[in-house]
C-alpha cells in the first residue's frame, strides 16, 4: 500500500473559533490583504470584529470584495494590489470563491505573472516555483472545502469554461472553521453549498483514485451530511447540525484533494462557466443522473462490481434500506440523492437558460475537466449527453 496524505498543516475547528483568527494572523505576518464576499459579513458585523482583532495584534488591513464566483482577472487585479499595499499575508473569508480567491490571489503574490500562466487545462499550466505567502483560510458557507485544499478553482472568461491552478503551495496556512458562521445562511445557500459538499463527497469515495485515509473521512461525511443537511436548510440556528455540515464539507475538500472527482463535477464547470447557476446546483443538478450512468456501465462491466459495492456503501451511509442485492441497495443511493435534490429545490437546468442545443459543446468541455478522468467508469460522450438531457429538463 503506498499513498500520500497532505493537508492544510494547522486546523482550528469549533464554535468561536474566529476569536482565534489575530493570534495565528500576527505569528504570519505584518499586513493582511482581506478577501471577502460582497457584503453578507458585513452586514453581521463579522468584518469589524476581524478587522478590530488584526488591529488589536498591530496588524494592518486592507480588503478585496469577491461579487460572484472568481475569475482570472480578480485574481490579476487582486494580488498587484495587495503588494502594492504592503500585504504580506493574505486572510480568505467567507464562502468558496473568498478562499478559492485568497489561494490565488496569494500564489501569485510570490510568483508573479497572471492566473492563466498557471491555469491547468485551458491555460499554460506553469508550476508555481515558490510557495504562497501565507493564507489563513474561514470558511463561513458548509460546501467547496477550500480551506484543506491545494486548488483554486477559477472561471475564463473567454472560454467559458472552469479550471484549477493545482500545487501544494496553494494549501493555506491555517484554517479556522467556525460553525457560528454560518448559522445566518439563507435556506437556498446552504441548499446549494451543502449539496456540493455531499457531492464531494460521493465521487471521491467511488472514484477510481481511492484512498484508504480518504475512504473512512468520505463515508462518515456522507453519514453526517445526509442527516444534517435537511435540518441547517429548515432551521439555520440548528447548532448541531451546522457543526456536522462545516465538518463534512472540510472532509470532502481534504476527499477531492487527494481522489479527485467525477462526471457531475465535470459537467458542473462548463455550467458554471457559461450559465449564471451557483457551483453546487450545478453539481446537484446532474447528480443523481450521473450515478445512475455510472451503475448502469459498472453492471454491464465484469469490472464494475467495486464500483457498485461503493455506490451501495453511499447508500448505507445515506441510510437507505438493504436491497436484496449491491446494485439494488446502490439504485436506492440514487433515489434517495434524487429525493435530497427535490426537497433542497434543486433546479432544471432549462430554469437556468441551458437549451438541449447546448449538449454537444457542453459534453466536449466536460469530458476535458479533470474531473472527468477520475469517474468510476468510462462514460462516452452519449452517457454524459443523457445526464444532460435528463437534467435539462
Amino acid at each position: 500500500m503506498n499513498f500520500e496524505f497532505a493537508t492544510t498543516p494547522r486546523i482550528v475547528f469549533g464554535p468561536g473559533s474566529l476569536e482565534q483568527l489575530g493570534d495565528h494572523a500576527a505569528r504570519l505576518g505584518r499586513g493582511a490583504w482581506l478577501v471577502t464576499g460582497a457584503g453578507a459579513l458585513e452586514r453581521i458585523g463579522v468584518v469589524d470584529r476581524v478587522t478590530a482583532m488584526l488591529a488589536g495584534k498591530g496588524l494592518g488591513a486592507e480588503r478585496q470584495r469577491v461579487a460572484g464566483e472568481p475569475d482570472t482577472t480578480a485574481i490579476d487585479r487582486g494580488y498587484r494590489a495587495a503588494l502594492e499595499s504592503g500585504c504580506d499575508l493574505v486572510i480568505g473569508m467567507g464562502g468558496g470563491s473568498a478562499l478559492d480567491t485568497a489561494k490565488g490571489v496569494a500564489c501569485l503574490m510570490a510568483n508573479g505573472g497572471e492566473a492563466l500562466d498557471y491555469l491547468e487545462v485551458i491555460g499554460h499550466g506553469r508550476i508555481p516555483a515558490k510557495p504562497s505567502v501565507p493564507v489563513i483560510a474561514v470558511p463561513t458557507t458548509a460546501g467547496t472545502g477550500s480551506e484543506v485544499t491545494r486548488n483554486t478553482v477559477l472561471g475564463h472568461f473567454v472560454t467559458g469554461t472552469k479550471a484549477s491552478i493545482r500545487h501544494e503551495h496553494l494549501l493555506p496556512s491555517v484554517a479556522i472553521v467556525d460553525p457560528l458562521l454560518s448559522h445566518s445562511l439563507p435556506p437556498e445557500v446552504t441548499a446549494s453549498t451543502g449539496l456540493d459538499a455531499l457531492i464531494q463527497l460521493i465521487e471521491p469515495y467511488v472514484s477510481r483514485r481511492r484512498h484508504p485515509m480518504i475512504e473512512v473521512l468520505a463515508i462518515e461525511g456522507i453519514r453526517r451530511a445526509a442527516r444534517a443537511l435537511p435540518r441547517a436548510y429548515a432551521d439555520g440556528g440548528d447548532a448541531a447540525a451546522r457543526a456536522d455540515m462545516m465538518l463534512a464539507a472540510m472532509w470532502s475538500g481534504m476527499a477531492l484533494a487527494h481522489c479527485g472527482l467525477g462526471a457531475a463535477h465535470a459537467i458542473a464547470g462548463p455550467l458554471g462557466g457559461s450559465y449564471a447557476i451557483p457551483h453546487g446546483m450545478a453539481c446537484a443538478a446532474t447528480m443523481p443522473y450521473a450515478m445512475a450512468a455510472n451503475l448502469r456501465v459498472a453492471e454491464q462491466d465484469a469490472g464494475g462490481r467495486e464500483t457498485v459495492r461503493r455506490y451501495a456503501d453511499v447508500a448505507r451511509a445515506m441510510d437507505v434500506p438493504e436491497g436484496r442485492t449491491d446494485l439494488d441497495t446502490a439504485r436506492g443511493g440514487v433515489a434517495k440523492v434524487c429525493d435530497l435534490c427535490a426537497a433542497l429545490r434543486v433546479p432544471a437546468l432549462s430554469s437556468v437558460g441551458v437549451r438541449k442545443d447546448a449538449i454537444p459543446d457542453l459534453v466536449a468541455r466536460a469530458m476535458r475537466t479533470s474531473s472527468f478522468k477520475a469517474n468510476p467508469v468510462d462514460l462516452s460522450e452519449q452517457d454524459l449527453a443523457g445526464i444532460l438531457e435528463l437534467a435539462i429538463g
